[in-house]
């Protein structure tokens, strides 16, 4: 992110892959050396990939492992802004959507996040899953329809994959852009990134992990 370099207080950032794409975490923390800290661009716990950002902190304690950065009032407060620019309305049925949970914890995580959402909005919000555990989307999509409105699915996603495209066949009424959306990021989620990495106390280098 290239947003993040900017405002990153001195420190480095670095980017690194927690799947097949490179270069890989394990890689770019063996070729770095001193404070580190691997921020995890993820929503919610992730098993597989909590335990290979462990595995990559394990062997060096000047290596650490931020939380992930969701779930976040920044980012219920993001996901009202992609509502509105979307053209949603409060007499419509809300559907927060995550491509993913893969167990209990992640699954609170995802509703906690629509918990904030529906904070902020001022509406309730239902959930829905793509894939894993959780009220499939498809079933949530049915029961929102059931309150005779528009239905609107905000993306609980950074950016825009093959949940989107998932939702996008479904026929909800309004699909919100993700997270990042186009262009330039949102400052708040900028901002949540280094204050995640909590680097401003200290020079060093700072690993952005993503899947």
């Amino acid at each position: 992110m290239n947003s993040v370099r900017r405002h990153a207080q001195g420190a480095e950032v670095v980017d690194a892959f927690v799947d097949v794409q490179q270069p890989s975490l394990g890689d770019v923390v063996a070729e770095t050396s001193g404070p580190r800290v691997i921020v995890p661009l993820v929503l919610t716990h992730d098993v597989a990939a909590t335990r290979l950002l462990q595995e990559a902190a394990a062997d060096d304690p000047r290596v650490r492992v931020a939380p992930a950065m969701g779930p976040d009032w920044v980012l219920a407060e993001i996901g009202v802004r992609r509502l509105i620019e979307a053209g949603a309305r409060p007499s419509d049925t809300i559907v927060m959507v995550a491509p993913h949970a893969d167990g209990p914890r992640a699954l609170a995580d995802v509703s906690k996040a629509a918990r904030l959402l529906s904070a902020v909005w001022g509406g309730p919000v239902h959930v829905g899953v793509v894939d894993g555990v959780g009220t499939p989307v498809d079933e949530a999509l049915d029961v929102a329809r059931a309150h005779n409105q528009r239905v609107v699915v905000s993306m609980y996603a950074l950016a825009s994959g093959e949940g989107a495209s998932a939702i996008g066949r479904l026929g909800a009424d309004v699909v919100t852009a993700p997270l990042l959306g186009a262009g330039a990021p949102d400052q708040r989620l900028v901002s949540l990134a280094l204050e995640r990495a909590d680097v401003l106390p200290f020079p060093g280098e700072l690993g952005l992990a993503s899947h």
